[in-house]
């Protein structure tokens, strides 16, 4: 007999469901019942089966066969069970494999809870630029000019803007040649020292003055100018405001409300585009020079211009490099796609372009 009683539960063939406390002992390979209100009961280990139940197995249910083949039910505590597991181990066993084996996809199900809100999260971020895509084509015209308009109040505050002389009339002479009839762009130089463009929401194009000097002629910026017309056109830049602004441009257009978010968009500067939306801007972009009548060699030819001014270390680095990656794979891909195409004849545009970098050259 085990030294000291064990206490349980007993619940007894068709009794009450609530059971009756009682303490467990073992004596001579059975289990002995020892009730308060009622003659100490006799289970023989041979008919005894044990299960373990409860929130993370924390019980024990041992049962044995009764009449009319309800049977006898025992419930134990896992932390008064262990004398019984010393004079029993066999009895046990197989139930503490379940027990192991249940804890263990507990402690599973738990991690999963635990990680489901990060897991959430991740879904969440991942469905954001769908979405944000998916709004972009149900904004208003008016809205994306507006988005336009925030960021060249943004570019204008930064520093001066050129407004008249030769540089500017030539940069607005290309855009003329590029421009098709019916379409809104406005095209603005900047007095900056990087080599630059970029295209705003609404057709808003921004030359730096740098670009123009690094230039060798009016068909190599017309070819930049293509370009960035392209992202226009293609919505790239309003496509990249709209990831950017992510869940405040959603609830923008469920609440009918975009006020907030051209002046929110000045804030997000140079619009950095995937590669593949620079690979499909260079091609709408060769195929607008093209229908323009304007050599489309420009576009590659500037790129290398500023490689090789790069190279030979006239040049740092532009920032049209890294926003808009010009490697030696685009440049070939460029060069490639143009000797696919028929030859056809191209109208120089006719600018001095000396006189244009010597404009630049005098502050």
């Amino acid at each position: 007999m085990t030294d000291a009683p064990v206490p349980a539960r007993y619940y007894p063939p068709g009794g009450d469901a609530h059971g009756h406390p009682v303490r467990l002992a073992w004596e001579a390979g059975s289990l002995l019942i020892l009730r308060d209100d009622g003659p100490t009961l006799r289970a023989p280990a041979v008919t005894l089966a044990v299960e373990a139940r409860g929130f993370n197995h924390e019980q024990w249910a041992l049962s044995w066969p009764g009449g009319d083949h309800a049977p006898h039910l025992l419930i134990v505590a896992d932390r008064e069970a262990a004398p019984l597991k010393q004079v029993a181990p066999t009895l046990f066993r197989q139930g503490e494999r379940y027990r192991r084996a249940g804890r263990r996809r507990l402690s599973a199900g738990l991690a999963l809870l635990l990680l489901l809100p990060v897991l959430l999260i991740g879904l969440l971020l991942l469905s954001l630029e769908p979405l944000a895509d998916r709004v972009v084509e149900h904004i208003p015209p008016e809205v994306e000019r507006q988005i336009g308009e925030a960021m060249l109040l943004r570019t204008r505050a930064e520093g001066p803007m050129i407004e008249d002389g030769p540089a500017e009339a030539a940069l607005q002479a290309i855009a003329a040649r590029l421009t098709r009839p019916g379409e809104k762009l406005d095209f603005h130089l900047a007095r900056r020292p990087d080599i630059n463009a970029f295209a705003a929401p609404g057709g808003v194009v921004v030359v730096n003055s740098a670009l123009l000097q690094a230039a060798r002629n009016a068909e190599e910026v017309a070819g930049v100018l293509a370009h960035e017309i392209a992202h226009v056109t293609l919505r790239h830049s309003l496509h990249q405001v709209a990831r950017s602004a992510g869940l405040r441009l959603i609830a923008a257009a469920v609440l009918g409300d975009y006020g907030g978010i051209s002046g929110w968009a000045a804030q997000l500067g140079e619009l950095k585009f995937s590669r593949d939306a620079e690979r499909e801007a260079d091609l709408h972009a060769l195929d607008r020079l093209i229908e323009k009548g304007i050599d489309p060699q420009g576009l590659p030819a500037f790129f290398e211009t500023l490689a090789r001014q790069q190279a030979a270390g006239n040049l740092r680095p532009p920032v049209l490099f890294s926003t808009h990656p010009a490697t030696a794979e685009r440049i070939e891909a460029l060069r490639a796609n143009l000797a696919g195409r028929p030859q056809v004849a191209a109208t120089p545009i006719g600018i001095d372009w000396e006189a244009v970098r010597a404009a630049l050259a005098t502050p």
